[in-house]
């Protein structure tokens, strides 16, 4: 029997059926997992830049010492002792001649380790080449590792004072009948072979030891100078009229308690600065001309820099109607110690009969003195002004507030210089006429000296801020004080607390800045009025903003056993605690954008604080 199988029709694709199509179906897995592992993988990477952002990378050792994973201050600690040899005596000089020998560590010749750059370098390792070459450089410190050596600077002023006193102890001068003094006059010695320190011979030697961070003996190349000529008694009786008795030098006005007195040299110190030089007479012969050595001189008058005195600025007013300055306060000089001049009248008189003469002074005039003029200087219109308020402050906060505004009223702040609160405040203290009053310390109202020099500081900021400076230091206070929300609201304080807490801002102008202040107890306000020349800036304040307000703490009742029978005080008072934003934003003249600052302060809640005294129970 034969049969026969008939097999079936063969189905026609689905419409829209294709090779990509199916391709796509089969790589939805890989891709899927590799879109997986990237995810991973920048968790990973995320990670690990976390873990040490402020950590150096794995990897990076210092001079044989591992500094992976260490911050900058552990890093520090690590490198400072990692590298001991600039404290260590390595180089020793040698005097051929007598054998002398001077031991000293590369730190006295000039050498130090930068110990805070070294272990910069080694924190910007994987921080300072674009985000694919930072992530190349920690890969390769962490599988190579990163083998850094410690920076190395170096003080060409101190190698060359160690030479210079090294060629003070080895140079003699040459001479065939040397003039000596015993204390009393002036004789002759037997000549003498001179001698001379090779300092750049010396300096190339020392230089050449150091790059080799080793040790070293250096043989010093000292040079001989033959004698060749006779002394004469003319030169003796010269000697014994500059160092037979002591030169003093005194200053013609001292201050009491302040100036130096008079200052005397002694016969040993002259001789010490004496030299004598050998001058060819032109027949065969030679004489000693004897003088003192004018570096010596000078490089002791150096020491007398401390005479000098900076200048004071002149305080003044602004007159609204003549546009003119008024003296307050006259400038008073300065003074520097003008040490050429001293030197050259010292030169002339150390070899006479007068032993006695005054230093030389430069008068230093400020530019800010009671001769300068409104248009001199640049002021010549009001160009910001504010007002506090201080209604139902005590006695002693309204005393401290006028103690501390007179100390601003008629000063001059310089074209690009920084005005410092604190500096011009000076001490605030009971023997500088300020009375105890409540200051906000560590976010607390409590009895202190100076309570109320806020509400200056904070004036003087408000002033700042509408004349369109840059603001450079600010702090809010701890938490809301109502005399300072009067006005221009929330955010607009700045509290001061010296010397850590300053509010400095810079006169960013051509011209100079008049600050004056009026204090009114009758309004019981403060007014500070900038003057100087208008530059048409435009002044746009946004705010204040305010965010997460938090209600007041509950109060709270302390016992105080100084309060008397049955007496209750209240010492803190409850307020909001708030985000308090304040945007600034100044244009030029010609509406170009200046400054975009914000000012952000952050206030806590606080709290009724009642202090009771026995006989009270409270709440």
């Amino acid at each position: 029997m034969h049969a026969t199988r008939t097999l079936p029709p063969t189905t026609p694709p689905a419409a829209g059926y294709s090779f990509a199509s199916a391709l796509g179906w089969f790589l939805v897995t890989p891709l899927s997992v590799f879109a997986l592992l990237s995810i991973v993988g920048a968790i990973l990477l995320a990670q690990h830049q976390s873990q040490f952002q402020d950590r150096i990378y794995t990897g990076v050792s210092l001079w044989g010492a591992d500094l992976s994973g260490l911050d900058q201050a552990q890093a520090t600690q690590v490198a400072a002792g990692v590298f001991p040899y600039p404290n260590q005596p390595a180089i020793t000089l040698v005097d051929p001649a007598t054998g002398q020998e001077w031991v000293k560590a590369p730190a006295d010749l000039g050498v130090a380790f930068d110990v805070e750059a070294t272990v910069e370098q080694a924190f910007q390792v994987g921080r300072q080449a674009g985000p694919l070459g930072n992530l190349r450089e920690q890969f390769d410190a962490w599988y190579f590792g990163r083998h850094l050596s410690p920076i190395l600077v170096f003080d060409e002023g101190r190698l060359a004072t160690f030479l210079n006193e090294l060629s003070s102890a080895i140079d003699r001068p040459a001479v065939d009948a040397t003039l000596s003094y015993d204390g009393v006059t002036a004789s002759y010695t037997p000549a003498q072979v001179g001698r001379t320190l090779d300092a750049a011979d010396a300096r190339s030697r020392i230089l050449s030891a150091l790059s080799d961070l080793g040790q070293a003996r250096i043989e010093l190349l000292i040079h001989e100078n033959q004698p060749r000529v006779r002394d004469t008694a003319e030169a003796a009786a010269r000697i014994q009229q500059i160092i037979g008795s002591p030169m003093a030098l005194y200053l013609q006005e001292p201050l009491d308690g302040v100036d130096i007195s008079r200052v005397e040299i002694t016969p040993q110190e002259l001789a010490v600065w004496l030299r004598i030089e050998l001058v060819d007479n032109g027949d065969g012969t030679a004489r000693h001309e004897v003088f003192l050595d004018e570096n010596a001189v000078r490089s002791w008058l150096d020491q007398f820099a401390a005479i000098q005195r900076e200048p004071v600025n002149a305080r003044f007013y602004f007159d609204d109607y003549t546009r003119q300055l008024v003296v307050v306060e006259p400038h008073v000089s300065g003074r520097a110690l003008d040490v050429e001049a001293t030197l050259q009248q010292f030169m002339a008189q150390v070899g006479t009969a007068n032993r006695s003469l005054p230093f030389v002074l430069q008068e230093i005039v400020p530019v800010v003195n009671a001769n300068a003029t409104a248009e001199e200087l640049g002021i010549t219109e009001l160009v910001s002004q504010s007002t506090t308020w201080f209604y139902g402050s005590s006695a002693n906060r309204k005393h401290n507030i006028a103690r501390a505004a007179a100390r601003f009223y008629g000063i001059v702040i310089a074209p690009g210089e920084e005005f410092s609160f604190n500096h011009f405040l000076g001490d605030v203290t009971e023997e500088e006429g300020f009375e105890t009053g409540l200051i906000i310390v560590g976010g607390r109202t409590v009895e202190g000296v100076g309570g109320g020099v806020c509400q200056v500081s904070t004036t003087v900021f408000q002033a700042a801020f509408w004349a369109g400076f840059p603001i450079v230091e600010r702090w809010a206070h701890g938490y809301r004080v109502p005399y300072y929300d009067d006005g221009e609201g929330a955010g607009m304080d700045a509290t001061v607390f010296s010397p850590v807490v300053d509010f400095r801002f810079i006169n960013n102008t051509p011209h100079y800045l008049l600050i004056e202040n009026y204090y009114d107890e009758n309004y019981e306000s403060l007014t500070f009025k900038f003057y100087s020349t208008s530059l048409g800036r435009q002044v746009v304040k946004e705010g204040p903003f305010t965010e997460n307000v938090v209600p007041p703490n509950p109060d709270v009742w302390e016992y105080n056993e100084e309060l008397v029978e049955g007496e209750v005080k209240q010492v803190d008072w409850a307020v909001e605690g708030s985000d308090v934003t304040v945007r600034r934003i100044v244009y030029n003249s010609q509406g170009e954008l200046l400054l975009d600052d914000t000012f952000v302060s952050n206030y806590i809640p606080w709290q009724n604080v009642y202090q009771y005294g026995p006989g009270v129970t409270p709440p």
